[in-house]
């Protein structure tokens, strides 16, 4: 976790003292999204799942829907109660909704259990990718006032993100029975290269991202999806993965990705929508510092279980 704070604060840092500017982080998730997470993910499912892994990894991705899922009816019933309006109802679905299983996920997830903890981050983010896509266009077209705006097709919106392309098609040629020993070697080191790039290249992204001035528009709405992401979600996490069956590592990734903080990818959501932007920033904002205290107090909780 020392290792992750250092890497986001040199992304912040770096916009700090205009080496970066806040736009440069879309180009840096332009290399992780097309070029370095999907090397990361091919390696990693080629060389650490087999055919007899895949029942019980195909779950992982199911489970991390339903939980983000049930999170977001948690959110819509807040917003309810509190008498929201429409668009900062919308608002808070999406950050009680979705967690950042990639962005932050693949290397807390790394850096507390390894390669095989990340190949099964890799499967629950599956799950979360098809969340957002979902949830987020309909919250979107539900709450939003540009309703208008030309709603992204899901299926497009899938062919145009790589990461699960790439995972889809690792799971089909493990089934087909190949493995990573079939590929020559320049195109293993080649993506060997590459896949180095991606943590490094997502924690200065992150630093990128995060704007402290955005906590003061919704402390309150933060602080309401701390709780849904870090207390409910990773609950949930446990009632199921015992429900289903899942146990071992497999049951404390699930738990750990279920509790990652609000997904940036709500702020897309909010803009294009017209959700309430300022709501969205100061829930990302403050769970995400917090995620950083709270994910490894969780992990020692579960690992002791």
């Amino acid at each position: 976790m020392i290792v992750i704070v250092f890497l986001i604060l040199v992304g912040y840092l770096s916009k700090y003292f205009g080496i970066l500017k806040e736009n440069d982080r879309t180009v840096l998730n332009n290399i992780v999204v097309y070029i370095a997470m999907p090397s990361t993910i091919f390696l990693t499912i080629m060389k650490n799942v087999s055919p007899g892994d895949l029942p019980i990894f195909l779950k992982l991705p199911f489970l991390i829907f339903i939980i983000f899922f049930i999170c977001g009816i948690i959110g819509f019933t807040v917003g309810k109660l509190l008498k929201l309006n429409n668009q900062s109802i919308g608002g808070l679905i999406l950050v009680c909704a979705l967690g950042n299983t990639g962005f932050l996920g693949y290397p807390i997830i790394y850096g507390f259990y390894g390669m095989e903890g990340l190949t099964r981050a890799i499967f629950c983010d599956m799950g979360s990718v098809f969340a957002s896509l979902l949830i987020g266009t309909y919250v979107g077209i539900t709450f939003g006032v540009n309703k208008d705006h030309g709603s992204p097709s899901i299926l497009r919106e899938i062919l145009k993100f790589p990461p699960l392309l790439t995972g889809i098609l690792s799971i089909v040629l493990i089934f087909l029975g190949f493995s990573i020993g079939h590929f020559p070697n320049y195109v293993i080191n080649t993506l060997n290269y590459l896949s180095n790039a991606t943590i490094p290249l997502i924690m200065i992204s992150l630093g990128l991202s995060l704007s402290p001035s955005s906590a003061r528009f919704g402390v309150l709405f933060g602080i309401i999806a701390l709780i849904v992401r870090m207390v409910f979600a990773p609950l949930l996490a446990i009632v199921l993965t015992t429900c289903f069956s899942v146990e071992g590592l497999d049951k404390n990734v699930v738990i750990l990705q279920s509790a990652m903080p609000s997904a940036m990818m709500s702020l897309v959501f909010s803009l294009l929508y017209g959700l309430d932007i300022k709501l969205v920033a100061s829930a990302c904002f403050i769970t995400t510092i917090l995620s950083l205290i709270i994910l490894p107090i969780l992990n020692m909780i579960i690992s002791s279980l």
